[in-house]
């Protein structure tokens, strides 16, 4: 409407006329207020979405560290039940070995008293005693 149009208009009618754009500001206004709420809420969501995805990534990576902890786990158990059966493997040998030793010592001092049992007692071959 040009200036010319509203000089016409009579009081009435003008008032008429801002009463109806103050309705509608009033009513842009809700609607201003509503898309920025929306706006917040879609803010909220992304930043939210964010964090779940940064948590998600994080327990990702708690995953992987229990999973290297337990990789390195089962390997340090097969390290040391290799070792272990290697000491065992050692250590009955050595056992063998010792038993082998105390074996033929026993035989030794078996056939050393046999030795001396005999050089030591005279043989009687009298049948009638």
């Amino acid at each position: 409407m040009t200036e010319k149009e509203l000089k016409r208009l009579s009081r009435g009618d003008l008032l008429e006329m801002l009463i109806a754009q103050s309705e509608e500001l009033e009513q842009v206004k809700k609607e201003l207020a509503q898309a920025k709420e929306k706006l917040a809420d879609r803010s909220i969501e992304i930043n939210n979405a964010g964090s779940i995805a940064e948590a998600a990534l994080r327990l990702n990576g708690v995953f992987e560290a229990a999973d290297e902890a337990c990789r390195q786990y089962v390997e340090n158990i097969r390290t040391l039940n290799r070792r272990t059966a290697a000491i065992c493997r050692q250590t009955e040998e050595e056992a063998r070995l010792r038993a082998v030793e105390i074996v033929a010592q026993a035989w030794r001092e078996t056939d050393r008293t046999e030795q001396n049992a005999e050089a030591d007692t005279p043989i009687d071959f009298d049948l009638n005693k």
